[in-house]
C-alpha cells in the first residue's frame, strides 16, 4: 500500500525512481544483515532482495520501474567494468602467466565444450549461442574465491595462486567476449564473413588499446599530478569519473563496446601510482551500483517459473557444479598443484560469477536470448555463490581428516611474497604512518632501525614514487577511506600515527579504525589546544600538541641558558600535563 501512495500522481509525491531506490536499499540492508549473521555471501542477498521485490507485487505500483532499473544497471555495468580493470593486475599476470594460460585454458575449455554441447543438443540452441553461453557459465566469481582464501588465511598458497591465475584468464576471456559478441551475432551470412568481422573487431580493439596506452603514459600522469597537488578530494573523484567516461566514450566512437572502454580505462589507471587512491574513491560508488545491478538481476527471476521448473533448475545447478568441479580438478592436475590446495582452489571456483551476470544482459542487447536461459543463469549464480563458503569449509574439513588418502597429501607450503599487493596483504604487527613530512619520515627512520615494518600512507604521488624506488611500502590514498585502511592492514597493525597537524583525518577515521582493530595504538598531532581536546574527547590517548611541545623545548633551552640544568621535571609537567601524561 505504501508504494502505491508514494507513486501516486500527486505532484508532492516522491518520484517513482526515488521510491524504487528506497525500496531496494531498505530491502538490501535487511536481507544483508540476516545473511551476515549466518556468514553467507552478500551477493546472494542482493539477488534475494530483487527476487522478493519482483514477486511481491510491489513494483506494479511504481511507474516505469523496469526502465529505471535497466538504466541504472547499465551504469552499474560501466562502473563495475572500470573497477575490474582497475583491480586487474598486470604484475600478477606476469607472475602467474603459466598458471593463467594452462590452468585457465584447461578450465575454460572443458566448461565451454561441456556446456555448449549440452545447450546445443539438449536445449536446441544454435552453435554460436551455445558456445558463448558455455563460456559465460564457465566464468567464476573472482571476488568470492579470493575472499574465501583470505578468510581461511591461505592467501599465498599454491591454491590461492591457482584460483587467482584462473580468475585472471577468465577476466581476459570475458573482455574478449565483450569485444567479439557483436560480430559473432552479426547478420553476416556465413562463417567466413563472421571470421572477418571478428578479426576486424580484434584489430580495432588492439588499436584502441594502443591509443589508451598512449593516453595513460603521456596525458593522464600530468593531469593526475595537477589534480593531486590541489589536495581536493572532490576534484580527484570528478577526474576519476571523467577518465572512465572519456575513455569509454572513445571506445564507442571507434565502434567498440562502452563496457570494454570502461575496462580499458581502469586498466590504464591501474598502471599508475594513483591506482590505490583511485580505487578508494571509486569503491563506494562501485558497491552502490553493483548492489543495484545484482538486485536488477534478481528482479528478472519469476518465482512462479522457478516453482514450476524447480526440478529442472536444481538439476541444472548440480550439473554446472559438477562440470566446473571436474574442470578445476583437471586444471589442478595439469598444473601439478597438490591435492589439498587443488581441492581448495576447485571449491572456490565452482560458482558462476558476477562477470557472467554482466555478460548476459550485454548478450541480450546484441542477440535474442530466451528468457528462461537468463533466469536460469541468474538463479544458478545466486545459488552457487552462496554455496561457495560452505564448499570451502567442507574442503578444509575433508583435507584435514583424510590426509592419509594418496590424492590429498601435500607438503606444508611457505607463503611467498611476489608483489606489492601481496606484501601489503601479508604484513602484520606493523606501524602505519599517515603523512610523510619531517615528522613521519623521522618516525619511519627510527622504527626501521628496530626492524619494525612500516606502511606509509600519503596523498603525494612523488613521495610514494620515491618510497617505491627505495623498496619501501607505500600507499597513495586517503586513510579515511575503508579500502585504504584495508590495504594498509589496520586490522593487523600495532600502531597508526597521524603525523601531520591536521586533526580532521584522525577525527573522522578513529572510530572505524578502532572497530577494525580495538587494540591498535592511535597517535595524532594537533596544532592548537582546542584541536588537541577534540582528539582526546573521541578517545585518542596519545596526542602530540605542537604548541605545548614547542613550549617545552623553549623552556629547556631557557633553563640551560640560566644554568638551571637540573630543573625538576614537575615544572615541565605543569607546563604540558597532558602531553607528558599521554606520552
Amino acid at each position: 500500500m505504501l508504494p502505491y501512495f508514494l507513486a501516486a500522481s500527486d505532484p508532492n509525491a516522491a518520484p517513482p525512481f526515488f521510491t524504487l531506490l528506497s525500496l531496494v536499499f531498505m530491502g538490501v540492508i535487511i536481507i544483508a544483515l540476516i545473511l551476515a549473521k549466518f556468514k553467507q555471501s552478500l551477493m546472494a542477498g542482493y539477488f534475494i532482495c530483487g527476487i522478493i521485490l519482483a514477486n511481491s507485487g510491489v513494483l506494479f505500483h511504481i511507474p516505469d520501474a523496469q526502465t529505471s532499473i535497466h538504466a541504472l544497471s547499465e551504469v552499474g555495468i560501466i562502473l563495475l567494468m572500470f573497477t575490474l580493470g582497475l583491480e586487474f593486475s598486470l604484475d600478477e599476470l606476469k607472475h602467474l602467466r603459466k598458471i593463467a594460460v594452462v590452468g585457465g585454458g584447461v578450465q575454460m575449455s572443458i566448461c565451454t565444450v561441456c556446456f555448449a554441447l549440452g545447450l546445443h543438443f539438449l536445449a536446441g540452441l544454435d552453435l554460436n549461442h551455445s558456445v558463448v553461453l558455455g563460456c559465460i557459465v564457465g566464468l567464476s566469481s573472482t571476488a568470492v574465491s579470493i575472499k574465501s582464501f583470505q578468510e581461511f588465511g591461505l592467501s599465498g598458497t599454491s591454491g590461492a595462486k591457482m584460483a587467482l591465475g584462473i580468475a585472471l584468464f577468465q577476466d581476459i576471456t570475458a573482455i574478449m567476449l565483450v569485444a567479439m559478441m557483436p560480430q559473432i551475432f552479426s547478420e553476416s551470412a556465413g562463417a567466413w564473413e563472421t571470421t572477418i568481422n571478428i578479426g576486424t573487431s580484434v584489430a580495432k580493439g588492439g588499436f584502441f588499446l594502443i591509443i589508451a596506452w598512449l593516453i595513460g603514459k603521456y596525458l593522464l600522469p600530468g593531469l593526475m599530478q595537477a589534480v593531486s597537488v590541489t589536495k581536493s578530494r572532490e576534484l580527484f573523484t570528478l577526474m576519476v569519473f571523467a577518465i572512465c567516461s572519456g575513455i569509454a566514450m572513445l571506445a564507442t566512437v571507434m565502434g567498440l563496446s562502452i563496457a570494454l572502454g570502461a575496462f580499458v580505462a581502469g586498466l590504464v589507471v591501474s598502471s599508475s601510482y594513483y591506482s590505490h587512491r583511485v580505487l578508494s574513491e571509486v569503491l563506494p560508488f562501485k558497491d552502490l551500483f553493483l548492489t543495484v545491478f545484482f538486485v536488477s538481476a534478481g528482479l528478472l527471476i519469476d518465482l512462479g517459473v522457478v516453482a514450476d521448473e524447480w526440478i529442472w533448475l536444481t538439476s541444472l545447478t548440480i550439473i554446472v557444479l559438477i562440470v566446473k568441479f571436474f574442470a578445476c580438478i583437471m586444471a589442478a592436475k595439469a598444473l601439478r598443484i597438490s591435492g589439498k590446495m587443488g581441492l581448495f582452489a576447485t571449491t572456490s571456483l565452482t560458482n558462476v560469477g558476477e562477470f557472467s551476470l554482466v555478460l548476459i544482459p550485454f548478450m541480450k542487447q546484441v542477440t535474442p536470448v530466451p528468457d528462461n536461459v537468463s533466469t536460469n543463469v541468474y538463479a544458478i549464480a545466486a545459488i552457487s555463490m552462496g554455496l561457495t563458503p560452505l564448499f570451502m569449509k567442507a574442503a578444509s574439513k575433508l583435507t584435514s581428516k583424510y590426509q592419509h588418502i594418496p590424492g590429498l597429501k601435500s607438503k606444508n607450503e611457505q607463503i611467498t611474497v611476489e608483489s606489492l599487493d601481496n606484501q601489503l596483504t601479508n604484513i602484520h604487527d606493523h606501524a602505519i604512518i599517515c603523512g610523510y613530512g619531517p615528522v613521519g619520515r623521522h618516525l619511519h627512520e627510527q622504527l626501521s632501525l628496530y626492524g619494525i615494518p612500516c606502511i606509509i600512507v600519503d596523498l603525494n604521488a612523488e613521495t610514494i614514487k620515491s618510497l617505491y624506488k627505495q623498496g619501501q611500502l607505500g600507499i597513495l590514498g586517503d586513510i579515511q577511506h575503508q579500502i585504504t585502511m584495508e590495504l594498509a592492514g589496520v586490522s593487523r597493525a600495532r600502531l597508526i600515527a597521524f603525523t601531520f597537524p591536521d586533526p580532521n583525518p584522525a577525527l573522522s577515521a578513529y572510530l572505524q579504525i578502532k572497530s577494525l582493530n580495538p587494540t591498535i595504538t592511535v597517535m595524532a598531532r594537533a596544532k592548537f589546544k582546542t584541536e588537541a581536546e577534540r582528539l582526546r574527547h573521541i578517545g585518542i590517548k596519545y596526542v602530540i600538541h605542537d604548541e605545548v611541545e614547542s613550549g617545552m623545548a623553549a623552556m629547556k633551552v631557557a633553563m640551560r641558558s640560566f644554568d638551571l640544568v637540573n630543573i625538576d621535571d614537575t615544572i615541565l609537567c605543569e607546563l604540558a600535563p597532558h602531553s607528558h601524561e599521554q606520552a
